[in-house]
């Protein structure tokens, strides 16, 4: 099992990972598609995801930068 972090839209309902990787990659996809991390438009959270890929938990849930 590993720790990754997710960009997360509520445009889909916070319910799709839109972009997986570290937690500075994620931030810089959110800035180069214009994403507002801000809890509301966006928000950043590190998952737990097993050998297939799957996520297994929410570990932690960043609403503000």
């Amino acid at each position: 099992m590993k720790t990754l972090w997710s960009v997360e839209l509520e445009g889909n309902m916070w319910n799709d990972d839109t972009f997986n990787g570290t937690f500075d990659e994620c931030v810089e996809y959110c800035k180069e598609y214009n994403y507002l991390i801000d809890g509301k438009e966006a928000r950043l959270t590190k998952i737990l995801v097993d050998e297939d890929g799957c996520v297994l938990e929410a570990l932690e849930i960043v609403n503000e930068l």
